[in-house]
């Protein structure tokens, strides 16, 4: 055998041989895709299944110089942060084998709250059904108090202008009684609740106050939206 074919021959051995001390035969290698899950995995745990739906998890990404790490023991992951959490937890994951190392994971924390889109673009005018919408979680610190988190209270209302698809509906939007829609007038006497018909003399939304005429009496009253065509009145 000559010479280079022998100095190959020991350079290919040395090197396999390296991987071996590297990476023992019996170690498990985390890759920095496999240690973020991990981590993001630990804290859904900690959450629990019922909050974790009102919770968006993210691992922030590691040193790309970082190399994989190897252990030949299950590793420990560790928090020093309890439910509920803050924004953003530090994560250690530590191998306790000859090797021994310890890998900080950053989780992000982003609450999330249900908020009513729509699926299509919805013209000035036109009334809103069900298909025109549905429910997105969106991050907490985003979400207005105008922002709805029921589709069952915008159907038969009307869109007030052109709303573009997959943008959340504001009550500024919409009328949920119209001028010249005609309208039930409910007032409660003594525990009884008495309904009669009227028309909207103002655009409104739940919660305003408008003014509306009752059809029998002709009499111009102030009422409350407390619903698509529905007001309520104080006697």
């Amino acid at each position: 055998m000559s010479l280079l074919k022998k100095i190959k021959r020991y350079s290919v051995f040395y090197f396999v041989a390296s991987l071996g001390f590297a990476f023992p035969v019996s170690a498990q290698v985390f890759s920095k895709a496999l240690l973020q899950e991990m981590a993001v995995n630990y804290i859904a745990e900690q959450i629990g299944e019922h909050d974790s739906k009102q919770i968006q998890l993210s691992a922030l990404p590691l040193d790309s110089r970082i190399p994989d790490r190897a252990c030949s023991t299950t590793p420990t992951i560790i928090s020093s942060s309890e439910p509920p959490f803050n924004r953003q937890i530090t994560i250690q994951i530590k191998c306790d084998d000859l090797q021994s190392w310890a890998q900080y994971v950053h989780i992000k924390v982003q609450k999330m709250a249900p908020v009513v889109v729509t699926t299509d673009n919805i013209a000035r005018g036109e009334v809103i059904t069900s298909d025109h919408l549905t429910i997105e979680m969106k991050p907490t610190h985003f979400v207005r108090v105008q922002y709805l988190d029921e589709p069952k209270v915008l159907i038969g209302s009307r869109s007030k202008r052109n709303i573009r698809e997959g943008m959340p509906i504001l009550l500024n939007q919409i009328c949920m009684v119209c001028k010249g829609d005609a309208i039930n007038i409910y007032a409660s006497i003594k525990g009884l609740r008495i309904k009669t018909t009227g028309v909207a003399l103002e655009d409104g939304t739940l919660g305003d106050q408008i003014r509306v005429e009752n059809k029998k009496t002709g009499k111009v009253l102030n009422a409350r939206v407390d619903g698509v065509e529905s007001v309520q009145v104080n006697i």
